[in-house]
């Protein structure tokens, strides 16, 4: 019988990652609806998408999505 074996990210690399995206997501959001640009749109998917990044890498952080899956 196989187990699979769980890999999880350490939990530093949910703040650093945090400490990068936040500021990035705040900027993003900020030219996409106070800006001059002509699809707002569109930041608003890359604010989601962000959004999604971060609450994944927290999950592998912290123990509830492993990042990898080793067959052993």
């Amino acid at each position: 019988m196989k187990r699979l074996k769980r890999i999880f990210l350490p939990k530093w690399i949910a703040w650093f990652v945090l400490l990068i995206l936040i500021p990035s997501l705040a900027v993003l959001e900020y030219h996409a609806f106070y800006g001059n640009d002509p699809y707002p749109e569109l930041g608003l998917m890359f604010g989601f998408v962000m959004v999604v990044t971060i609450v994944m890498v927290f999950l592998m952080s912290y123990g509830k999505l492993p990042y990898l899956l080793i067959e052993g």
